[in-house]
Protein backbone atom coordinates (compact mmCIF):
# COMPACT_ATOMS: atom_id res chain seq x y z
CA UNK A 1 0.00 0.00 0.00
CA UNK A 2 0.60 3.82 0.16
CA UNK A 3 1.78 5.07 3.67
CA UNK A 4 2.11 8.56 4.63
CA UNK A 5 4.99 9.18 7.64
CA UNK A 6 4.76 13.18 8.54
CA UNK A 7 7.82 14.42 10.29
CA UNK A 8 9.12 17.67 12.23
CA UNK A 9 12.42 19.46 12.19
CA UNK A 10 13.42 21.96 14.29
CA UNK A 11 16.34 24.39 14.96
CA UNK A 12 18.06 23.59 18.60
CA UNK A 13 19.12 26.89 18.71
CA UNK A 14 15.70 28.21 18.17
CA UNK A 15 13.07 25.21 19.05
CA UNK A 16 10.40 26.98 18.32
CA UNK A 17 11.54 27.44 14.42
CA UNK A 18 10.35 24.13 13.24
CA UNK A 19 8.63 22.76 9.48
CA UNK A 20 6.95 19.92 8.81
CA UNK A 21 6.99 17.71 5.96
CA UNK A 22 5.08 14.30 4.20
CA UNK A 23 7.27 11.34 2.89
CA UNK A 24 5.06 9.26 1.00
CA UNK A 25 6.10 5.41 0.80
CA UNK A 26 4.85 2.93 -1.31
CA UNK A 27 5.27 -0.78 -0.64
CA UNK A 28 4.68 -3.12 -3.38
CA UNK A 29 3.66 -6.94 -2.46
CA UNK A 30 5.97 -9.58 -3.22
CA UNK A 31 6.10 -10.99 -6.82
CA UNK A 32 3.78 -14.68 -6.22
CA UNK A 33 3.73 -16.91 -8.90
CA UNK A 34 1.62 -20.20 -8.77
CA UNK A 35 3.53 -22.28 -11.55
CA UNK A 36 1.49 -25.70 -13.55
CA UNK A 37 1.96 -28.84 -12.32
CA UNK A 38 1.76 -31.73 -14.97
CA UNK A 39 1.67 -35.29 -12.96
CA UNK A 40 0.72 -36.84 -16.17
CA UNK A 41 3.81 -39.17 -16.31
CA UNK A 42 2.95 -41.06 -13.58
CA UNK A 43 -0.80 -42.12 -13.67
CA UNK A 44 -2.56 -42.61 -10.25
CA UNK A 45 -4.59 -46.01 -10.57
CA UNK A 46 -8.18 -45.19 -10.50
CA UNK A 47 -9.21 -48.11 -8.46
CA UNK A 48 -6.76 -48.09 -5.61
CA UNK A 49 -6.41 -44.21 -5.90
CA UNK A 50 -3.55 -42.24 -4.79
CA UNK A 51 -1.80 -38.61 -3.70
CA UNK A 52 0.52 -36.24 -5.92
CA UNK A 53 2.93 -34.76 -4.77
CA UNK A 54 2.48 -31.04 -3.52
CA UNK A 55 1.67 -28.43 -6.31
CA UNK A 56 3.45 -25.89 -3.97
CA UNK A 57 6.47 -27.07 -4.64
CA UNK A 58 7.30 -25.14 -7.55
CA UNK A 59 5.58 -21.86 -6.63
CA UNK A 60 7.64 -18.95 -5.22
CA UNK A 61 7.05 -15.83 -3.31
CA UNK A 62 9.51 -13.14 -3.62
CA UNK A 63 11.38 -15.15 -5.88
CA UNK A 64 12.01 -17.90 -3.45
CA UNK A 65 10.22 -21.12 -3.05
CA UNK A 66 6.76 -21.17 -1.34
CA UNK A 67 6.43 -21.81 2.58
CA UNK A 68 2.86 -23.15 3.30
CA UNK A 69 2.57 -20.88 6.18
CA UNK A 70 2.98 -18.07 4.00
CA UNK A 71 0.69 -18.45 1.44
CA UNK A 72 -3.01 -19.62 1.61
CA UNK A 73 -4.32 -22.23 -1.09
CA UNK A 74 -7.78 -22.64 -2.60
CA UNK A 75 -9.47 -25.01 -5.00
CA UNK A 76 -11.02 -23.13 -7.45
CA UNK A 77 -11.88 -26.31 -9.69
CA UNK A 78 -11.37 -29.63 -8.47
CA UNK A 79 -13.10 -32.56 -10.21
CA UNK A 80 -15.17 -35.21 -8.79
CA UNK A 81 -13.32 -38.05 -6.95
CA UNK A 82 -10.47 -35.11 -6.67
CA UNK A 83 -9.38 -33.24 -3.18
CA UNK A 84 -6.74 -30.47 -3.06
CA UNK A 85 -5.28 -31.34 0.32
CA UNK A 86 -4.13 -28.14 2.82
CA UNK A 87 -0.73 -29.38 1.98
CA UNK A 88 -1.09 -28.81 -1.40
CA UNK A 89 -0.63 -32.33 -1.91
CA UNK A 90 -3.97 -33.94 -4.29
CA UNK A 91 -6.09 -36.98 -3.20
CA UNK A 92 -7.62 -39.39 -6.07
CA UNK A 93 -10.20 -41.09 -4.20
CA UNK A 94 -10.38 -45.16 -5.17
CA UNK A 95 -12.95 -45.92 -7.94
CA UNK A 96 -12.19 -42.66 -10.00
CA UNK A 97 -12.58 -42.92 -13.51
CA UNK A 98 -9.55 -43.24 -15.77
CA UNK A 99 -8.71 -39.74 -17.78
CA UNK A 100 -7.32 -36.32 -17.18
CA UNK A 101 -8.21 -34.07 -14.77
CA UNK A 102 -7.31 -30.48 -14.35
CA UNK A 103 -7.07 -28.74 -10.54
CA UNK A 104 -6.89 -25.03 -10.78
CA UNK A 105 -5.70 -23.54 -7.46
CA UNK A 106 -5.21 -20.46 -6.51
CA UNK A 107 -2.00 -19.54 -3.95
CA UNK A 108 -2.59 -16.02 -1.99
CA UNK A 109 0.09 -13.99 0.24
CA UNK A 110 -1.01 -14.36 3.76
CA UNK A 111 0.27 -10.73 4.80
CA UNK A 112 -1.31 -9.46 1.41
CA UNK A 113 -4.88 -11.51 0.79
CA UNK A 114 -4.92 -9.54 -2.61
CA UNK A 115 -1.67 -10.31 -3.53
CA UNK A 116 -2.40 -13.88 -5.71
CA UNK A 117 -1.54 -16.01 -8.47
CA UNK A 118 -3.58 -19.07 -9.86
CA UNK A 119 -2.46 -21.90 -12.02
CA UNK A 120 -3.83 -25.74 -12.98
CA UNK A 121 -2.11 -29.34 -12.36
CA UNK A 122 -2.97 -31.59 -14.52
CA UNK A 123 -3.74 -35.38 -12.67
CA UNK A 124 -3.88 -38.12 -14.86
CA UNK A 125 -5.68 -41.10 -13.57
CA UNK A 126 -5.41 -44.22 -15.07
CA UNK A 127 -6.70 -48.21 -15.38
CA UNK A 128 -6.07 -50.83 -13.26
CA UNK A 129 -4.14 -54.08 -14.86
CA UNK A 130 -6.69 -56.38 -16.26
CA UNK A 131 -5.37 -60.04 -17.34
CA UNK A 132 -7.73 -62.46 -18.80
CA UNK A 133 -5.76 -65.66 -18.63
CA UNK A 134 -6.31 -68.33 -20.96
CA UNK A 135 -8.26 -71.45 -19.83
CA UNK A 136 -7.56 -74.72 -21.04
CA UNK A 137 -10.69 -77.54 -20.61
CA UNK A 138 -9.22 -80.16 -22.56
CA UNK A 139 -8.34 -82.55 -19.86
CA UNK A 140 -12.26 -82.54 -18.95
CA UNK A 141 -14.25 -83.16 -22.03
CA UNK A 142 -17.64 -82.66 -21.82
CA UNK A 143 -20.03 -85.60 -23.66
CA UNK A 144 -22.03 -83.82 -26.53
CA UNK A 145 -24.86 -85.97 -26.37
CA UNK A 146 -25.50 -85.04 -22.39
CA UNK A 147 -23.93 -81.63 -22.31
CA UNK A 148 -22.58 -79.70 -19.81
CA UNK A 149 -20.74 -76.61 -18.02
CA UNK A 150 -17.53 -75.95 -17.75
CA UNK A 151 -15.61 -74.18 -14.59
CA UNK A 152 -15.89 -70.07 -14.14
CA UNK A 153 -13.39 -68.88 -17.01
CA UNK A 154 -13.43 -65.82 -14.36
CA UNK A 155 -11.46 -68.40 -11.60
CA UNK A 156 -7.84 -67.16 -12.74
CA UNK A 157 -8.41 -63.23 -14.07
CA UNK A 158 -6.83 -61.01 -12.11
CA UNK A 159 -8.01 -56.99 -11.76
CA UNK A 160 -5.27 -55.01 -10.25
CA UNK A 161 -3.02 -57.70 -9.34
CA UNK A 162 -6.07 -59.67 -7.12
CA UNK A 163 -8.44 -62.16 -8.24
CA UNK A 164 -10.85 -60.92 -10.36
CA UNK A 165 -14.57 -59.65 -8.20
CA UNK A 166 -17.57 -60.57 -10.75
CA UNK A 167 -19.03 -57.44 -9.64
CA UNK A 168 -16.29 -55.42 -10.97
CA UNK A 169 -16.33 -57.05 -14.49
CA UNK A 170 -18.63 -57.24 -17.38
CA UNK A 171 -17.97 -60.94 -19.19
CA UNK A 172 -18.60 -60.53 -22.67
CA UNK A 173 -18.53 -63.43 -24.95
CA UNK A 174 -16.37 -62.47 -28.29
CA UNK A 175 -16.52 -65.61 -30.12
CA UNK A 176 -18.59 -68.32 -28.67
CA UNK A 177 -19.22 -70.75 -31.33
CA UNK A 178 -23.15 -72.83 -31.11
Amino acid sequence: GSYEVTYSICETLNPTNCDTAVVTIVVNPAVIDAVADDYSSTPINGKDGGITPSVLTNDTLNGLPVVPSDVTLTGVTVPTGLTLNADGTITVAPNTPAGSYEVTYSICETLNLTNCDTATATVVVGTAVIDAVADDYSSTPINGKDGGTTPNVLTNDTLNGLPVVPSDVTLTGVTVPT
